[in-house]
């Protein structure tokens, strides 16, 4: 078994986000990837007090993985850093899902958003995106303490469930990504699909620019 089915199969992560009241404080929409350090000032900002900013959310968790989740096979990513893992067997125990809990974290106020491409329809990841997913990758390789959630986004063109779960599978394939090709410990990651619920402001529901998959530090 793969590592990445493997992890699909022990997760038994996420069917959706609940949010509290209220708004988040910022989202930093990139359209070419950012260096490691800029994406640690955005997502890593302290405050006055010089602790992160957090607010809570409560995170559901549900069944396990989309089955068409699986990481995408791009062009081989240039040979800058961060430098992709050799391909390991996963190193992480293999466990039947389990049932769906409701859990309270820490979430970031801010977020970064990327705007990874992937095939139409699908979860497949395109070349063009290799850079966005390098940075994350390079900050997490910095910084062992960073966990983050990974939030795939849509417009709201099309049927509304499978935006939902094409959102959903897209956050798959980039937690899968980063697992497979930079050995990012697979609890850093937490995914979860929202579909057009939380469109960003000042465009059209159509426009293109929804399509994103957002990154914010959780505790």
């Amino acid at each position: 078994m793969s590592a990445s089915k493997s992890w699909r199969w022990a997760t038994g992560l996420t069917a959706s986000l609940m949010l509290a009241a209220g708004a988040w404080a910022e989202v930093t929409v990139y359209e070419k990837a950012p260096s490691v350090e800029e994406l640690q000032q955005k997502l890593m900002g302290s405050g006055k007090s010089g602790e992160k900013k957090f607010k809570t959310r409560a995170i559901v968790f549900g069944d396990s993985a989309p089955a068409d989740a699986a990481p995408a096979q791009p062009q081989a990513a240039p040979q800058s850093a961060p430098a992709p893992m050799p391909a390991q067997t996963p190193s992480y125990a293999v466990a039947a899902p389990q049932p769906a809990v409701a859990q309270t974290m820490q979430v970031s106020e801010n977020a970064i958003a990327f705007p990874i491409q992937f095939k139409a329809g699908s979860s497949q990841i395109l070349p063009e995106s290799i850079p966005f997913l390098q940075s994350i990758a390079g900050l997490m390789q910095k910084d062992p303490s960073i966990r983050l959630l990974v939030e795939g986004h849509t417009d709201i063109t099309g049927n509304y469930q499978r935006n939902m779960a094409l959102s959903r599978e897209r956050a798959f394939a980039v937690m899968n990504y980063l697992i497979d090709r930079f050995g990012i410990d697979p609890t850093r990651i937490v995914p979860v699909g929202k579909g057009p619920t939380d469109l960003l402001p000042g465009l059209d529901p159509t426009d293109p620019k929804h399509r994103r998959v957002q990154f914010r530090v959780i505790g």
